[in-house]
């Protein structure tokens, strides 16, 4: 089982993998430049402070969370040189019905075969108390070229399920005279979603995803009702305060498709530096092919630039027609992650 830290974070003789918490937050912070892979990397003119903040500030709610579990890997020096933060997730556990969390952050420090032996110890700690938690199954996502991390994993009994395309969006160069505009048609409005929408656009997911091809449909221990339901709940907690704005596609007065974005960085320069991601954009099946999905990021596009100078949009890597939507308004890959699954034995 783990150490505890304490004050012995300086002066250890001998690496040791002990818990982190809010308490620790401090040491967490000097070590954060020492790792590789930080969050948003290939948003080439943030600052690596801001960067760094971010990071800092997703592991601080991270471990407010009651559920935490996070350990640290201090070596010979007294220096963290590796982390995991895990957190349970309720939702995904009431709906395929047994205890399901998420690695949410798992980084080490540059080394190779070291990085390597580093996550396993760390994902080994978090394994024995998940034992004793009763957790059925863990999720992982990690860069596509952290190989210590996705090494660490694939030896621990994770498995592939999928894998995503962050695509980017540089909005200060997103000009309305230099981008294909979305073909104007009477037909079509764009506006902003309501709590009255939910169950409309609940609906809509429900028909886009029952075919999908995601992590849960992927995973055979997910039934595909339960996995096409995860997804729609997603539009529930857009409503409940994870999204900062929704909005709706209506085709002659009747809704046809909805995109889900948030603000995940703040930035109070001018022009502005900040960051939103476009989480979700789903067409019905009845209204494809009817550039929907393009008219959606425009609008969403219109709204981020006033205090985001980017736009960042995860989509798998299967999935051609976005990727042809998010090119067609001038987004481009800047960057892939792996997502692991292990179920634990009964």
């Amino acid at each position: 089982m783990s150490r505890v830290i304490g004050d012995r974070f300086k002066g250890a003789k001998r690496e040791m993998i002990a818990p982190l918490s809010l308490a620790t937050l401090d040491r967490v912070r000097d070590a954060l430049p020492r790792f590789a892979h930080p969050p948003m990397a290939h948003l080439m003119q943030l600052r690596v402070e801001e960067r760094l903040n971010y990071w800092l500030d997703q592991i601080r709610q991270s471990l407010s969370d009651e559920s935490a579990l996070a350990f640290g890997s201090v070596d010979s020096a007294g220096n963290l040189d590796g982390l995991l933060v895990y957190n349970d997730s309720p939702w995904e556990s009431r709906i395929v019905g047994q205890r399901v969390g998420n690695i949410k952050h798992l980084a080490v420090a540059p080394g190779g075969v070291a990085g390597t032996r580093t996550a396993c110890e760390l994902i080994g700690e978090l394994m024995a108390v998940l034992a004793s938690r009763r957790t059925k199954c863990v999720a992982c996502r990690v860069p596509s070229d952290d190989l210590p991390a996705i090494h660490a994993l694939q030896h621990c009994g994770f498995l592939l399920m999928d894998t995503l395309l962050d695509f980017a969006c540089d909005l200060s160069q997103f000009h309305l005279q230099k981008s294909v505009s979305p073909i104007r048609n009477e037909l079509l409005n764009i506006r902003r979603a309501t709590p009255a929408d939910m169950p409309t656009l609940m609906a809509i997911s429900e028909r886009a995803f029952a075919g999908y091809f995601g992590r849960y449909h992927a995973d055979p221990h997910v039934a595909r009702d339960a996995a096409t339901k995860i997804y729609t709940e997603w539009i529930r907690s857009a409503f409940a305060g994870w999204a900062d704005w929704v909005l709706v596609a209506e085709w002659d007065g009747k809704a046809a498709g909805h995109s889900v974005w948030r603000k995940v960085l703040h930035g109070s320069h001018e022009p502005p530096r900040g960051v939103c991601f476009c989480d979700l954009l789903v067409v019905d099946p009845e209204f494809q092919g009817r550039q929907l999905g393009t008219a959606l990021m425009w609008e969403g596009m219109h709204v981020a630039r006033d205090f985001a100078q980017y736009a960042v949009g995860p989509v798998h890597i299967c999935n051609q027609s976005v990727q042809r939507t998010l090119q067609r308004v001038g987004w481009k890959i800047s960057g892939a992650r792996h997502c692991f699954h292990k179920w634990l034995p009964s």
